[in-house]
C-alpha cells in the first residue's frame, strides 16, 4: 500500500503511473508498462519502483453549497 507521504509532490501525475528511481520520477505513463519503459530509456540499468497516483476528488457537498 502506498502512503500519503510517498505521493506528496506527485499531484501533477494524478491518474497516471510513475516510475521512481531513488525517489525521483524518471517515467510517466497511462499504464505501468509505459512508465517503466520511459524510465528505462533514461536509466537503463536501474529498476524503477512503479506507483499509481490516484485522482483525488473533493466531496460534492463541499463544492455545492445548496446540498
Amino acid at each position: 500500500m502506498v502512503g500519503d507521504q510517498e505521493l506528496r509532490g506527485l499531484e501533477p501525475y494524478a491518474g497516471r503511473w510513475v516510475a521512481l528511481v531513488n525517489g525521483r520520477v524518471f517515467g510517466v505513463g497511462w499504464t505501468s508498462e509505459e512508465a517503466r519503459l520511459a524510465s528505462k530509456r533514461s536509466r537503463p540499468r536501474e529498476e524503477p519502483r512503479l506507483l499509481y497516483v490516484p485522482v483525488v476528488e473533493e466531496a460534492m457537498d463541499e463544492l455545492d453549497p445548496t446540498a
